[in-house]
């Protein structure tokens, strides 16, 4: 499957929610609100207790908005196609995808690719660009290529995350609960990795490496303590993310090669 169509595909989907308008635009309003309410929340716990393991509010908005942003552009790709891959494998209607003359897997991202995260990327991106503001954050050419390349790492993490949990339906068929294991985890990146314990930093940086998304990336720029690895690690966040996606894709693609329908 080539990139123009895999655009194209996108294009049509796109059109099509386009149809209904009124609906995209109250359901992203909607989400606009959802998380407008969670920065509030971070920001009344934040004037109680002005720093959090060393961090201010600036600094957690950014942390925050960070993973919101990265999250908004990995799951629009796969999120709510690993969601329905469950009830897919279940019916039996799998098998539509795989007598299509493309590669099933892409097929499947594209056709349920969610517009519906702009709302996500909406307000994290005005957070993000406010919090930036607020920070003295020396801005060299050697910072903007980083954070544009861990953006795109932190989106590859999440999505690849989420295609291993797709992959888990060949396997299980039903693998749901594996999706609320990820929010929980998920949960954890609002804030600065070193206010928990090392089980939970080790968990996030080594078995589920979700501090790659946010938390590194943000200690980076802000030059603060990156324990529990060491400073120079910091560099590998860019590198995680096309790792974590490709572990995903292999593990995706090696259970829909052993698929054999809904009865098999």
């Amino acid at each position: 499957m080539n990139i123009a169509l895999f655009g194209k595909l996108i294009q049509l989907l796109i059109k099509e929610k386009m149809a209904y308008r009124g609906d995209f635009l109250l359901s992203a309003f909607a989400q606009i609100v959802s998380y407008g309410g969670e920065y509030i929340v971070i920001w009344l716990f934040m004037k109680r207790f002005p720093l959090l393991a060393g961090w201010t509010w600036p600094e957690i908005a950014l942390l925050y908005s960070f993973g919101l942003l990265t999250y908004a552009i990995g799951a629009s790709f796969s999120f709510v196609q690993m969601r329905e891959l469950e009830g897919q494998v279940r019916q039996g209607t799998f098998d539509n995808l795989l007598i299509k003359p493309i590669n099933p897997y892409f097929y499947l991202i594209s056709r349920g690719f969610n517009l519906a995260y702009v709302a996500h990327i909406t307000i994290s991106g005005a957070v993000l660009i406010w919090a930036i503001g607020q920070l003295n954050v020396q801005w060299t050419l050697l910072n903007w290529a980083y954070v544009l390349l861990a953006v795109v790492s932190g989106a590859m993490i999440q999505a690849g995350l989420l295609t291993a949990i797709g992959a888990a339906t060949f396997l299980w068929v039903r693998a749901g609960f594996l999706f609320t294991i990820f929010f929980r985890l998920k949960e954890f990146i609002s804030y600065p990795l070193p206010l928990f314990g090392t089980f939970i930093q080790l968990l996030l940086t080594i078995g589920v490496p979700l501090a790659f998304v946010n938390f590194y990336p943000a200690a980076f720029l802000l030059a603060h303590d990156s324990a529990p690895l060491p400073g120079w690690a910091m560099w590998l966040a860019p590198l995680v993310g096309p790792l974590v996606y490709g572990l995903g894709y292999l593990l995706w693609t090696s259970g829909a090669n052993k698929y054999q329908g809904a009865g098999g």
